[in-house]
């Protein structure tokens, strides 16, 4: 596939500021990485950088479940053409909003039984962060008698919009 007019353009700039650096008595290994960057190497050493930001924003958050549920979950969410992702966000804003109260995943049977695997979910770290506060709070308030934590408002959200399994 050929490139745009802008991303033409930006090769050359590259190509160009290679030239400049090495016509101008800049160090060799500056002009160097410039020309590592158009490299099939270098395209993989940008995007692990971009990856490595989303990484410390948005973590990995790894929901212990019986394996079984985990593909329900991913076979509901599929069929509702729903994304993970964005269902968790609003799962954890109506949480925060008071709109959501969970169960507890801990007394549920669904969460009990066969080969256990991970739902990996990647969720905003300042997010996480309030829900948890947010469930604590509940708890010492005497609203709860847990605490809820992200991966319990998940856990719940998950099962009731994308599962057979509903809590009682």
């Amino acid at each position: 596939m050929p490139l745009s007019r802008q991303d033409q353009n930006r090769v050359d700039l590259l190509k160009k500021a290679s030239a400049h650096l090495r016509d101008n008595g800049a160090p060799e290994e500056l002009a160097e990485v410039v020309d590592f960057v158009m490299t099939d190497e270098g395209a993989n050493f940008v995007n692990r950088l971009r990856w490595k930001g989303a990484e410390q924003e948005n973590p990995n958050l790894a929901i212990r479940m019986p394996l079984a549920l985990r593909e329900e979950i991913k076979a509901g969410a599929q069929a509702a053409g729903k994304s993970l992702t964005t269902q968790a966000v609003a799962a954890l804003n109506a949480f925060l909003d008071g709109k959501y109260v969970p169960f507890d995943p801990k007394e549920e049977d669904v969460f009990r039984g066969g080969p256990q695997a991970m739902l990996n979910i990647r969720v905003n770290a300042e997010l996480r962060r309030h829900v948890d506060e947010y469930g604590a709070k509940l708890k010492e308030d005497g609203v709860l008698d847990w605490a809820p934590l992200t991966s319990h408002v998940l856990k719940a959200w998950f099962v009731e919009k994308f599962t057979a399994h509903r809590p009682e």
